[in-house]
């Protein structure tokens, strides 16, 4: 998921790298080097097959041409083991766009693919919103984490489409230590169309986590997913 696009049916492989920078830190009475972690780098690669769309602007070349070279940071959300399933593991990305490329063979299918860097490193996520349309206000299932942690994390909203009249979205994540009694941890700006945001919180992230969400208009529906991860 990039920003208020799923590029998912575009592409077949991904590439994920994390790094952080280790400062040497030895001094004379060390028995051996030492080092300190420094900043966090990340990077995802993809490649797939190209298509674009003249006049929804929406296929993968349109996509990615027009984020290319862009002063604005994209949110990316990728997962390895699906988006659309609760609990699955997923990847959280504040990228740039550093490369687009089109392979156009005479013997084969135009192929495309990306590269994007992360001056933030790749946050390790849970998927609490699986992909999927959404018609109605409710409550999200819980994901047990199996302890709280303390600190913070960062959270992902994409919202790939949305219809109705005058369609409202009011999202939050909630914490909870036992399962039952839920406090909001991060609230998300209302959405009204497709939408990407992303939202750091501080502080402790209790045991257990899950989305909900508050829907107004006429015959609304929102396509989305959310994921949160632990720092």
């Amino acid at each position: 998921l990039f920003d208020e696009y799923d590029l998912s049916t575009y592409f077949k492989t991904a590439n994920t790298s994390g790094a952080a920078e280790l400062l040497d830190a030895t001094h004379f009475q060390s028995a051996a080097k030492e080092f300190v972690a420094g900043f966090k780098d990340g990077k995802i690669s993809v490649e797939g097959f190209f298509a674009s769309d003249s006049i929804n602007q929406a296929a993968v070349d349109d996509v990615l041409n027009a984020a290319l070279g862009t002063e604005t940071q994209h949110v990316l959300t990728f997962s390895p083991e699906g988006i659309a399933t609760l609990g699955n593991r997923a990847l959280l990305l504040l990228v740039d766009q550093n490369k687009y490329q089109v392979s156009s063979p005479a013997t084969n299918l135009i192929m495309s693919s990306a590269e994007f860097q992360s001056s933030t490193g790749i946050d390790n996520a849970v998927v609490l919103q699986p992909k999927g349309a959404v018609t109605a206000t409710g409550n999200g299932t819980g994901v047990d984490n199996g302890a709280a942690t303390s600190n913070g994390g960062v959270a992902h909203l994409h919202v790939i489409a949305a219809s109705g009249t005058t369609p409202t979205l009011d999202g939050k994540i909630q914490h909870s230590a036992d399962g039952s009694t839920w406090a909001d941890l991060i609230t998300f700006d209302q959405v009204t169309d497709v939408a990407s945001q992303r939202k750091i919180v501080t502080g402790t992230v209790n045991q257990y986590l899950r989305f909900i969400r508050t829907i107004g208009g006429t015959t609304p529906s929102f396509t989305l997913a959310v994921a949160f991860a632990r720092r």
